[in-house]
């Protein structure tokens, strides 16, 4: 292996010596290649055709430039996940494009070709800002739909709201049960994986009316379960709505975040290694395991 000062003397540029499991240019991918029939109900399997992985669950985070706690939730929420019996498996997308219109489309598009390459039944997107909570997938899941998307508390909460509505209609109240909509925003959603067999590439690109009315066209209804609410850092981007040299400027901003700026992989505030689910490497990067695995870790480093 070529040691770090060779790479740069070769002309290798820094920015892309990923030395770190918090380096802007590392991806987590984790898969999960057991074919056991794992989590499956009874109710389930009497109208359920074979599957040779039922009930299994690829997520894929859209990026990898986490806010701050997204991380350390997301992790949580897959030990738990796995916990319960499913199989889930974990494969950051990276950004396809300088421009995010053109990106985030690519990369759920991506997402959508690495859940049917990996013979799993079910697919999680989810953005990077997205603090989930332990029991969001398996409430989702528990629903058994083609389409379904959690409620999704938008805690910017810019002014007016036609500029970044969640969903529409905008006026949806938590705890109503399972809502149909004529679209919502895109932030963390659910898919059965065999309507991508039929949904056309074109589908993911534009905005999430125009994704949901290509749904619609193949007869399936987007729903939103209003009693599993998922809090997000940043509303959805318009950029519509943004001057020509906003809408600049914030593309050269992030493209320089997302080049230079080492990820925020932190385990959950006050985590104990002695005594709490989870293990922290040297990086500081928290990986939720049980308990025995990490110590088991800890204890060979």
């Amino acid at each position: 292996m070529l040691d770090r000062e060779a790479l740069l003397a070769a002309g290798v540029p820094e920015e892309t010596l990923v030395e770190s499991t918090d380096h802007p240019g590392l991806q987590v991918s984790t898969w999960d290649v057991s074919v056991a029939d794992k989590q499956i109900s009874e109710r389930q399997r009497e109208y359920h055709l074979p599957h040779i992985r039922p009930q299994s669950v690829l997520v894929t985070p859209i990026g990898n430039l986490w806010a701050e706690g997204a991380w350390w939730r997301f992790q949580d929420m897959m030990l738990h996940t796995a916990e319960a019996g499913h199989s889930v498996s974990i494969q950051e997308v990276n950004d396809a494009s300088l421009f995010s219109f053109e990106a985030i489309p690519m990369m759920r598009w991506t997402a959508s070709m690495l859940a049917r390459d990996g013979g799993v039944e079910w697919l999680l997107m989810v953005d990077n800002d997205v603090l989930l909570e332990k029991d969001t997938l398996l409430r989702l899941l528990a629903h058994d739909r083609p389409v379904v998307f959690p409620y999704l508390e938008d805690l910017e909460k810019r002014l007016p709201r036609i500029i970044a509505p969640l969903s529409g209609p905008d006026n949806i109240q938590t705890g109503t049960g399972l809502v149909p909509v004529r679209w919502a925003a895109m932030s963390c959603m659910l898919f059965n994986v065999k309507i991508f067999n039929v949904l056309a590439e074109t589908a993911w690109r534009g905005s999430d009316y125009l994704f949901a009315q290509c749904l619609n066209f193949l007869g399936h209804r987007v729903y939103v379960d209003t009693d599993t609410v998922v809090k997000v850092v940043h509303g959805p981007t318009r950029h519509a709505s943004k001057e020509y040299d906003e809408f600049w400027e914030d593309h050269k901003t992030m493209r320089g975040r997302l080049r230079h700026e080492y990820r925020d992989r932190r385990p959950p505030p006050g985590f104990d290694p002695l005594k709490d689910n989870g293990y922290v490497d040297k990086y500081g990067t928290y990986l939720a395991m049980p308990n025995t695995v990490a110590r088991s870790m800890n204890d060979a480093r």
